[in-house]
């Protein structure tokens, strides 16, 4: 039997299809798998499991997950999911969708009406070392390393790199500080991405009300205006809030969160509380700092800190509210629930504007 592709959470009492298809071999139709007015967009998969792929087949199916993502997008608002994510089948795509269904309506709601858009700004590294390189401080190490003792030469040329290192980042930071507050003016959230090279001086998501998008993109011409050619701009979107609120779905090991439970000391049925009571109790006793000469030099407390770990991460996977708060809630850790169960995590890592 065909696994179920799972690409996103779609607000939908219809059964919609899209006109795309999921990865090869065979490549089949999207679809939705529908409950309760939620819709999971869904393929079915005939490959391999994605660990095993080359790097170019991975990379042919990060693109066809989402060109799927990106098509949804022009009718429904989408929770993307994890890249890679994969279950049994249908019933089990309709289990998620109950088990984190407060969670996927909760999200739904607050990205209503919002799209994520990314800037990437780069300038002409060659251009800009050539001006720092005409920097006071510079012309006078160029000048002390042709006339000064040999012997000197490459500690003058160790702190030349520093100051040239200090000027270039000194100098992006104030390009970056100046695009990002005049675009996250009519941002709703901001998240600064890593600047993977040299080339590039900022690297950030946006998410903005749809309804903004003009607006947003007027002020990048305004800003490549005011940059005078010196910065070049690329403007990625709208896109799903891929950044804003990322779906993971993981199963967990039954036979893992059986042992963990039973170094605890707990029973079949736990809440957050109990796990970090137990957590405290055990650690007291079991602590290397407290008890130097105990169970072979600490090896029992750190058992005792990866099953707490372990019961917490479940515990808050099966939080439907995804409330810290709602610690007192019980969750069944018995194996045949734990092997039915599908953990839930939609992050917010993005500052607000």
């Amino acid at each position: 039997m065909a696994r179920k592709y799972i690409f996103g959470i779609i607000p939908t009492s219809d059964s919609p299809t899209f006109g795309v298809c999921g990865f090869p071999p065979g490549p089949e139709p999207a679809h939705t798998v529908v409950y309760r007015g939620l819709g999971c967009v869904v393929s079915n998969y005939l490959g391999e499991d994605f660990a095993s792929l080359s790097k170019e087949s991975l990379l042919r199916c990060l693109m066809d997950h989402q060109a799927v993502i990106e098509r949804v997008m022009k009718d429904y608002p989408i929770l993307a999911v994890k890249f890679g994510t994969l279950v049994e089948g249908d019933g089990d795509v309709q289990r998620l969708i109950e088990q984190g269904y407060r969670k996927f309506t909760q999200a739904l709601i607050w990205l209503d009406g919002r799209v994520e858009i990314e800037v990437a700004a780069t300038w002409d590294l060659s251009r800009v070392l050539s001006d720092i390189g005409r920097e006071d401080e510079i012309v006078r190490l160029k000048r002390a390393m042709a006339n000064g003792p040999p012997g000197d030469v490459l500690e003058q040329q160790i702190r030349a790199g520093e100051i040239i290192k200090e000027s270039l980042d000194r100098r992006r930071d104030k390009y970056q500080q100046r695009m990002i507050e005049s675009l996250q003016t009519i941002a709703l959230a901001v998240q600064p991405n890593a600047l993977v090279a040299d080339e590039m001086v900022m690297n950030v998501a946006f998410l903005i009300q749809r309804d903004q998008e003009g607006e947003f993109d007027k002020r990048v011409r305004e800003l490549d205006r005011a940059c005078c050619d010196q910065i070049d701009f690329r403007v990625i979107g709208p896109l799903p809030p891929y950044t804003f609120a990322p779906v993971e779905v993981v199963r967990p090991n039954a036979e893992k969160i059986e042992e963990a439970r039973r170094v605890l000391g707990l029973g079949h049925e736990v809440s957050e509380a109990q796990v970090k009571e137990a957590y405290r109790r055990l650690a007291a006793e079991t602590h290397p700092d407290i008890h130097p000469d105990g169970e072979q030099g600490g090896e029992r407390f750190t058992r005792v800190r990866e099953a707490f770990a372990l019961l917490t991460a479940y515990c808050r996977g099966q939080n439907q509210t995804g409330e810290r708060a709602a610690q007192d809630r019980r969750y069944s850790l018995a194996p045949e629930d734990v092997r039915h169960a599908f953990l839930v995590t939609i992050g917010r890592s993005a500052r607000a504007a």
